[in-house]
């Protein structure tokens, strides 16, 4: 099961979920807000954990492994940690993908890139300068316009509830440590969620993890869909 980055949607994984259909089935999710979901309510990572958990529980997966990019990194960190059960998952996950995930605490970076988030216009230009700047390798332009319109679909208050509120909610006591084996994929590109952030901020809270690379930015779905893929094949095959 695979999830998004904020702003983005489940389309992230067309590319990428191609390859990987080739051995497991793949069920990519939209987070409420996002995408086809842009109108569903729930916004809090509880309930957004659990929106996830009772899509997991109604598809009956008992042996599935969850891939979280980014934002839902720090979901599906709640959802296969302590937190799982209480939130309604049935059965936990055989493994953990994370790919540059947001850590379970805050968010990184500081407060002027929520405030400049939070205050921009949301129009053509800003879904443009959104998608340049999570991205070092040039996206194919179908993949760029589907970016850019997810961008655009997302629900604002989804948008304002994620910037003001999802960043700084800190999990660490209600669902570190993470026992399930995991295998945390970083980008050589992303300046802000880096190798260095996530030896800092989340491999502490992993008692079982495996460090993998992409030379791309923070879209590694997008930008880097063959090797990523690989990636979680040999992980989710083993």
């Amino acid at each position: 099961m695979t999830s998004h980055s904020f702003s983005f949607a489940r389309r992230e994984w067309i590319e990428a979920s191609t390859p990987l259909s080739e051995q497991f089935r793949v069920v990519a999710v939209d987070t409420p807000g996002h995408g086809e979901a842009h109108a569903v309510p729930g916004y809090t990572m509880a309930e957004t954990a659990a929106a996830f958990a009772a899509t997991i529980n109604a598809l009956g997966l008992t042996d599935y492994v969850l891939v979280g990019h980014s934002m839902t990194g720090k979901i599906m960190q709640i959802l296969a940690g302590r937190a799982g059960a209480g939130l309604g998952l049935a059965h936990p996950p055989a493994k953990l993908v994370l790919i540059t995930p947001t850590p379970l605490g805050q968010e990184v970076g500081g407060e002027d890139l929520p405030r400049e988030l939070f205050e921009s216009r949301r129009d053509d230009a800003d879904a443009k300068k959104f998608v340049l700047d999570r991205t070092a390798l040039p996206l194919e332009p179908e993949v760029f316009d589907r970016a850019c319109e997810d961008y655009a679909r997302m629900n604002r208050k989804a948008w304002d509830a994620w910037l003001t509120e999802g960043i700084y909610e800190d999990w660490t006591e209600r669902a570190a440590p993470i026992d399930v084996e995991t295998l945390l994929i970083v980008a050589d590109g992303d300046p802000t969620w880096g190798l260095e952030m996530q030896k800092k901020l989340t491999l502490p809270h992993l008692s079982n993890v495996t460090i993998a690379s992409v030379d791309c930015g923070h879209q590694v779905p997008m930008e880097a869909p063959q090797a990523l893929s690989d990636l979680i094949t040999a992980f989710a095959a083993s």
